[in-house]
């Protein structure tokens, strides 16, 4: 295969991940596959060109970071303390799926490394994926009369979440379109995350709302640290339509009754903190986060990857609704320190990259912020990393970007 049917082939199933991950069963699972068997491909028969696989030092401080989170999670696989042990070797097993994106994904990383995706085929495909899953979404609640909708996922949450990091990405990525010139595709952009933000009130799921607010900071730090502080990129055409079609859409939503579950629901959450029932604010979560804190100060080191059910084997949880006290449980003080390093890594990178002299590279950058500080917002009332389409979303997107602008500085070079 030539490098341009290689570009075109990659190119394709990038697509058909951004589609599927939110709008079809398997969410992203079978494009990822195909795109490993890709890299293998180009392993084998390039094999001769060492020089394209050598990593640069901050690639290899990345993958250092992502084989010891993954270390320590297969270390919990493994090893449990006395009286924490799993019930037989198939739920071992059974816990390693999640887990092993994190290794199975690292293929993609090393061929997006070596191959341009153009930014358009992204933005289209999680455009196309958000209209069908809010399509469906839309039909839950005016067809089915559901008081919330999943839309293509298997439960509201992610769904939420998902259409939020969605919306925040195509902010993004409209603004570039229309910045490049390309009016028709910021326009559609812009529908397509008028119709995520319209996705997110259907789930009626409050907490994820937080990562607009730090979309908003992104999105200025990333005009200023640009040079583009002035009237014509603060106040551009799809920037003010955004802005109007979502007070037009959560107008609309108000009128409905679907608007009554979300006032509801709000409204309870505000009484129950001013009468100083925090419990119930946090829909019970303050019992779960005292159980987890009293089984870190009992076992430091953890009880085991995907092990949380055994701190209260007949309740109600099976997560600790927040991913750092999950991961301490479960993978102890080194898996926290092992993610927070992670993580910190890769924020500081595209930090660093939000002002480089390739738009390309500072528009991938400032995703990579949305992506990173999205994800850390839901964390802090859900184990986000424990949920297939939404950690799949999170490796993929991680690893895109970081890849992409790894691909885009060695061009400039």
């Amino acid at each position: 295969m030539t490098n341009d049917f290689l570009t075109k082939w990659i190119g394709f199933w990038v697509f058909l991940f951004s589609v599927s991950v939110l709008s079809l069963p398997g969410h992203g699972g079978q494009s990822a596959i195909v795109l490993l068997f890709t890299m293998l491909y180009v392993a084998i028969v390039k094999r001769n060109n060492r020089q394209d696989f050598s990593l640069n030092k901050e690639e290899k401080i990345f993958i250092y970071l992502v084989l010891v989170w993954f270390g320590w999670q297969l270390f919990g696989v493994f090893y449990q303390p006395l009286g924490y042990e799993f019930e037989s070797t198939k739920a071992q097993l059974r816990v390693m799926d999640d887990m092993s994106r994190w290794l199975l994904l690292l293929p993609v990383f090393f061929l997006l490394r070596r191959f341009f995706v153009d930014w358009k085929i992204l933005a289209i495909g999680l455009s196309v994926g958000v209209l069908i899953t809010v399509s469906v979404a839309h039909y839950e609640i005016y067809f089915l009369n559901l008081d919330r909708a999943e839309g293509m996922s298997n439960h509201t949450i992610p769904f939420a979440e998902l259409m939020v990091v969605s919306d925040l990405l195509l902010w993004m990525l409209m603004i570039h379109a229309w910045n490049k010139g390309q009016k028709i595709l910021s326009y559609f952009l812009l529908f397509a995350s008028v119709v995520a933000f319209y996705g997110s009130l259907l789930s009626v799921t409050r907490g994820a709302w937080l990562a607009y607010v730090f979309m908003i900071l992104i999105w200025l730090l990333y005009i200023v640290k640009n040079s583009l502080a002035d009237k014509k990129h603060l106040l551009s055409k799809p920037i003010l339509l955004r802005l109007l079609f979502a007070f037009a859409v959560f107008f609309a939503v108000s009128q409905t009754e679907q608007y009554q579950t979300l006032k509801s629901r709000t409204l309870q959450t505000v009484n129950d903190v001013s009468n100083g029932n925090y419990q119930g604010a946090s829909s019970n979560r303050f019992n779960i986060y005292k159980d987890a804190i009293n089984h870190i100060e009992k076992q430091p080191f953890g009880i085991g990857t995907h092990n949380f059910k055994q701190i209260d084997p007949n309740g109600y949880p099976f997560n600790a609704h927040n991913q750092l006290l999950n991961v301490w449980v479960e993978n102890g003080i080194q898996g926290v320190i092992s993610l927070l390093l992670l993580v910190g890594y890769a924020f500081r990178f595209f930090w660093k990259n939000l002002s480089h002299a390739n738009e390309s590279v500072s528009i991938y950058a400032s995703c990579g912020l949305m992506l990173i500080v999205s994800y850390i917002i839901f964390s802090q009332s859900q184990v986000v990393l424990d949920h297939h389409q939404t950690l799949i979303f999170f490796i993929f997107y991680l690893y895109f970007f970081f890849a992409q602008i790894q691909f885009l500085k060695n061009k400039c070079d």
